[in-house]
């Protein structure tokens, strides 16, 4: 409510954004009165939304978010006209820029692909529950998990396939019954230390800073974006593939620019369809193209610093974070990290002990937290 107050504030006051906001995500049959361009400018404002659960387990938290911001569409858009000629849009919008390409071939194959995908988007719509595409393009496009452990993140996917194909409709006169294949979540929920922070040239704030690793970047988040609704393992053995020789190159052009040969190939050695690997770091540019996430929610772990003496995670947590207490808990870290991974004027929200308020070890997070970001 807090994110999408501001859409709301330029065509209202805080009090009534927070009337209005407060009927949208209530369980009645009260209608919100939302008008056409403030519904606009929710849709919008949802479809930009990036969220991110730090530790997301079993996926309890992303899940409940898809089930909230599906529920506050279906109040916005009754029937997924708004939602999905967005979808459709971005689409066009990629087309546009595809249109720019020197070489035919890749620019025409490009195109068609393109223009498949819009025809995608719309069978999406049109042949299921309105539940499915609001749901399907609110995991592309807005939820992320992590967890360090691998079946997890499985986990995770799992409890978003099943969401999605309760609201397919069958169909005995089609093939498959026409039900759709599930999307690839594998950039969606990935297995990291989001602790560990990869180890950049100093000074170096974003990933992509020459022009030859950006030009690396997009092709690789194309890559990425088709990886995501390939249907046949042809298709998606063609992506993987891609995928990987756009790391290996990136990992090179890395190199070049002075990054450390054991930190490129950290990074090119990431396979995000890996079912069973935990990459040992965590880089949001990296894993899922973005610099910042405008909501962090989730219920970080609740482990002893203690349990670690000793260990390489202990010193690396000494060194890193202002909130380390060698009696402390690591869930301090992550709200240091989750202040990291914010835009700016995001939001966090975590459930955790209150224990750091008062006790000793939580003196460093107290001082974190009133001094050295902005909070509200």
């Amino acid at each position: 409510k807090a994110y999408l107050k501001k859409a709301l504030t330029p065509f209202m006051s805080e009090a009534d954004a927070e009337e209005g906001l407060e009927v949208l995500f209530a369980y009645t049959e009260k209608e919100q009165a939302f008008t056409e361009e403030e519904k606009h400018a929710l849709i919008e404002a949802i479809d930009k939304c990036k969220i991110l659960d730090p530790a997301c387990g079993s996926g309890a938290f992303p899940m409940g978010i898809l089930h909230k911001l599906e529920f506050a569409l279906s109040k916005l858009d009754r029937n997924n006209l708004l939602w999905r000629d967005r979808q459709i849009k971005k689409v066009d919008a990629t087309i546009t820029a595809a249109e720019e390409i020197d070489d035919v071939s890749i620019r025409d194959n490009t195109i068609l692909e393109l223009e498949e995908q819009k025809r995608d988007i719309e069978e999406a719509f049109r042949n299921n529950e309105l539940g499915y595409g609001r749901k399907l393009y609110l995991i592309e496009n807005c939820i992320y998990g992590i967890d360090i452990q691998a079946i997890a993140t499985q986990v995770s996917r799992l409890r978003f396939f099943i969401s999605l194909i309760v609201d397919q409709k069958a169909d005995p006169d089609k093939d498959n019954f026409g039900i759709r294949p599930l999307p690839n979540l594998e950039t969606e929920f990935v297995a990291a230390d989001t602790l560990i922070h990869i180890e950049k040239p100093e000074n170096q704030l974003n990933l992509f800073n020459s022009k030859e690793v950006q030009d690396l970047e997009k092709k690789l988040k194309l890559v990425r974006h088709k990886m995501f609704g390939a249907k046949t393992p042809r298709t998606k053995n063609k992506y993987r593939r891609m995928d990987k020789d756009l790391r290996e190159q990136i990992a090179e052009e890395l190199e070049a620019n002075g990054w450390t040969n054991e930190s490129a190939r950290q990074l090119a050695r990431w396979d995000p369809y890996d079912q069973n690997a935990s990459s040992a770091f965590f880089d949001p540019e990296w894993m899922f193209d973005l610099e910042g996430f405008d909501i962090l929610l989730g219920n970080p772990p609740y482990v002893s610093v203690e349990k670690f003496s000793g260990k390489a995670e202990q010193e690396y947590w000494k060194k890193t974070y202002h909130t380390y207490a060698s009696r402390g808990d690591i869930y301090c870290f992550f709200y240091e990290r989750g202040a990291e991974l914010l835009s700016t004027d995001g939001y966090l929200c975590y459930i955790t002990s209150n224990k750091w308020m008062r006790a000793g070890y939580g003196k460093g997070l107290r001082k974190f937290l009133s001094t050295d970001v902005d909070t509200k």
